[in-house]
């Protein structure tokens, strides 16, 4: 009825101020919601193309198994290309061979940290550009991709900075002592927010303070350690006793809980002794997302299956690179820059 008629009508109406017909211009796409209206399956749902635009070959039944609707789209998507806007003038490009996703991380995004690493958002600083919302991984998705690791955050934690203070002991709500200081201070932070709630603090005493960069602030000092865990709601002989294990191998030059070395195995004796709040709702941890979509080494996005999609490839923090086992300064640009380079030569080669 309504479709033949419309379909009528654009083959028999000349184009505007161009050649042929209306319906060689256009491509009109019709659908139906379900596959089958007694089950309510989205399996076999039918799509038909009618139309000259842009260039799709007409004629044909395809069966296409199990295979994401929005494949469907994203070949529309390619064909008709895309409008930017390049130096005031308008214009439109089609991808002939592939699409690069290199739009970043997602973690301007509240809503997929919620669904995905919600303890992100408590941070107080988000490490990002403005395009970090996850824009390209949910584009990925839409297409059918995969992902890999989209719980996977770097938390840095910079109170050990000057150095100086890596002598202290960051202790958590029950006074213990949970990684060895003298870590890199994205491992300080991965371990404070994800695995102590973010609760903890840095314990120095007058030979070893400094004063922290980055906004960290002093909040309890005690005349002994049983002083200074009461100021701070400790367990009644928690502090104590972590000092003084720690204390008891420093002098010989040894951490044998957890590895810390030389020349931060300091043992803590001279009063006063402070806390320098690490908490996570008043403290600056930065936070940054490290999982995304999918890919092979040549920056292929792949199906959940692990097959490529044809057209589509990623690059850097759009997606899971190798930081998601544990970041370290610089490695972002590595993943931009080694597997971009890939997957420009591999989009290159191939053709929608």
């Amino acid at each position: 009825g309504e479709l033949a008629y419309l379909v009528q009508k654009l083959a028999s109406t000349p184009e505007p101020g161009g050649e042929g017909m209306m319906l060689d211009n256009t491509l009109v796409v019709w659908t139906n919601e379900l596959g089958r209206g007694s089950s309510h399956t989205l399996d076999n749902i039918p799509f038909l193309l009618i139309g000259g635009a842009p260039g799709f070959t007409m004629g044909r039944s395809l069966k296409l198994d199990k295979v994401a609707h929005n494949r469907l789209h994203l070949a529309l998507a390619h064909a008709m290309g895309h409008r930017l806007e390049t130096f005031g003038k308008s214009r439109f490009v089609r991808a002939r061979g592939g699409v690069v996703l290199t739009t970043g991380g997602f973690v301007l995004n509240d809503q997929m940290l919620d669904a995905y690493r919600p303890e992100a958002r408590q941070c107080q600083m988000r490490v990002a550009a403005d395009g970090d919302d996850g824009s390209g991984i949910r584009l990925g998705m839409a297409a059918g991709a995969g992902t890999r690791h989209l719980d996977k955050v770097s938390v840095s934690l910079p109170v050990t900075q000057p150095w100086d203070l890596k002598r202290g002991l960051l202790v958590n709500s029950r006074g213990q002592r949970f990684i060895n200081e003298d870590a890199y201070y994205g491992r300080l932070g991965d371990y404070a927010l994800l695995r102590q709630d973010g609760h903890c603090w840095l314990v120095v005493d007058d030979a070893i303070f400094v004063k922290p960069e980055y906004g960290f602030e002093v909040c309890a000092v005690g005349e002994t350690p049983a002083e200074l865990g009461r100021e701070l709601g400790l367990p009644e002989g928690a502090l104590e006793s972590t000092i003084e294990v720690f204390n008891q191998h420093a002098v010989k030059g040894k951490d044998p809980l957890f590895g810390k070395r030389e020349p931060y195995l300091q043992p803590l004796v001279e009063a006063p002794f402070a806390a320098i709040d690490c908490n996570v709702e008043s403290s600056r941890y930065a936070v940054f997302t490290l999982g995304g979509l999918a890919t092979d080494v040549d920056g292929r996005v792949l199906d959940p299956e692990g097959r490529p999609i044809r057209g589509l490839f990623g690059a850097g923090r759009s997606t899971a690179g190798l930081a998601v086992g544990g970041y370290s300064s610089g490695l972002s640009l590595g993943d931009g820059t080694f597997f971009g380079r890939s997957a420009g030569r591999a989009a290159a080669r191939s053709r929608i």
